[in-house]
């Protein structure tokens, strides 16, 4: 008999199991929809909020490679976080002044470019 199914202490534990589970997954979707905007199953947040304020997904959103990202950041990048959805972000930061670009690790070698938003 299939231990869900079985009326003693482990079909009890198992589906106890499940249970909580189920409602730890219900709930972290339920905290990242309302306070990041962005399902947990999203590896592309509209925004990233770091250094104070959010970062927006740039407009014209292909993904770059980490010698681009080097590039357009003006130097090499570091971890600096992690973003709602558990993924790398990355920036350069020379100076104590926010980056003007952040980045979100999608895939191998493959980044997606937050900016700063324009005043």
């Amino acid at each position: 008999m299939s231990p869900v199914l079985a009326s003693s202490r482990a079909g009890n534990f198992v589906r106890s199991l499940l249970i909580i589970g189920l409602m730890v997954i219900i709930f972290r979707e339920l905290y990242l929809l309302w306070f990041f905007h962005t399902p947990a199953w999203t590896s592309r947040p509209p925004e990233i909020r770091y250094c104070g304020s959010y970062y927006e997904q740039r407009e014209n959103p292909p993904d770059v490679s980490t010698a681009e990202m080097n590039r357009l950041a003006g130097g090499r990048v570091k971890q600096i976080m992690r973003s709602p959805v558990l993924r790398p972000v990355a920036a350069y930061r020379p100076a104590k002044a926010c980056p003007r670009y952040v980045f979100a690790k999608v895939d191998d070698d493959r980044f997606v470019v937050y900016t700063f938003p324009s005043k």
